[in-house]
């Protein structure tokens, strides 16, 4: 069955950079003596006829001029172009209302890191990178970001060599010359090849202490309820504030969007939720439907609790009928009832 996943988070992603008050991206922040903190994300993971479509939010506050972000991505995007302008807002207004660019590719390779695409949408520099997540790290601090100290270990989580990574790069001079200021952002719309969605969870840790507080809203889209590894009761802090039918209206707002007109007309499953806990706390990703990224062995789909009960009513009444056949009193003879 077709799969259609709006999460927030992996195949067509968009990245939302913005003056001194809000970015967009579920990854890891980085900035020049780390000055700037990462205070919320919000992420949209958008999956439908075998594409990820990825859209996602940071809010920061702090003093860098300059300074980027780190996410790590399911698979090699075909596509990145600038997105809409309002599709997260109107997921917020959905549990939240209010009262009544062309790639150019490239084979060079940096140490053990394959460059795959740069492009520039606006004032944000993207560069696709393919590699280890230790490596990815390295080739990172060679060329400008400057990582806080848990990063190689954070990073090292992706340890795969075929780890797919998006290094991006944010200049406040350049966003000034275009206008970008005011909470005005660029949003950036990756189009990634995937069998299911995928949310890079353990990337929003990076450079906080174990106590440090993540928050960050995760909407998600599916053509049926999706089921979730690890379960979302598992997760720390996670609270599921909507699974229901996704409403003609929201449907139809967000194909109303630029680039979002892929978006089907209904028929989908809205998850939408709340993630407010620790650093520390934070020990996976989240897959949707078994989507991980290339190389990693999908989860297996738990057996579903409808069955569970199912076959437990079922064994309950054998043992029953079972024992009444055996333990039932046996008639008394003929001619000697009372």
């Amino acid at each position: 069955m077709i799969r259609r996943v709006l999460a927030a988070l992996a195949g067509a992603g968009a990245i939302l950079i913005a003056g001194s008050g809000v970015a967009s991206a579920c990854g890891g922040l980085v900035a020049p003596g780390h000055a700037e903190v990462l205070q919320k994300a919000t992420t949209l993971a958008a999956w439908h006829g075998g594409y990820e479509h990825y859209v996602t939010g940071f809010v920061f506050a702090g003093s860098a001029n300059d300074f980027g972000y780190i996410v790590p991505l399911p698979g090699v995007p075909v596509q990145i172009e600038k997105a809409g302008g309002w599709t997260l807002e109107r997921l917020e207004r959905e549990v939240n209302p209010p009262p009544p660019v062309a790639f150019e590719a490239a084979a060079a390779r940096e140490g053990d890191v394959q460059v795959l695409q740069r492009v520039t949408v606006d004032a944000l520099d993207i560069t696709v990178v393919r590699g280890g997540g230790p490596d990815v790290a390295r080739g990172a601090g060679a060329n400008g970001f400057d990582l806080s100290a848990d990063a190689p270990t954070v990073l090292g989580a992706y340890s795969s060599s075929g780890a797919v990574f998006a290094l991006a790069t944010f200049n406040q001079g350049s966003a000034a010359r275009e206008g970008l200021f005011e909470g005005q952002g660029t949003v950036v719309h990756f189009v990634i090849p995937t069998k299911a969605p995928w949310i890079p969870l353990r990337i929003l840790a990076l450079g906080k202490v174990a106590a440090e507080p993540v928050n960050a809203d995760l909407f998600v889209l599916t053509d049926d309820h999706p089921w979730f590894a690890p379960g979302l009761t598992d997760m720390a802090g996670l609270r599921v504030v909507r699974s229901e039918p996704a409403s003609a209206s929201l449907l139809s707002d967000l194909r109303s969007d630029r680039g979002m007109g892929w978006l089907p007309r209904n028929g989908m499953w809205f998850t939408a939720m709340r993630l407010d806990t620790a650093a520390g706390t934070i020990i996976s990703d989240l897959s949707i439907d078994g989507g991980v990224p290339a190389g990693e062995i999908p989860p297996v789909r738990p057996v579903t609790s409808l069955w569970v009960w199912g076959l437990s009513a079922l064994v309950a009444t054998t043992g029953i009928v079972a024992i009444w056949l055996l333990w039932r009193p046996s008639a008394p003879p003929l001619g000697l009832a009372a």
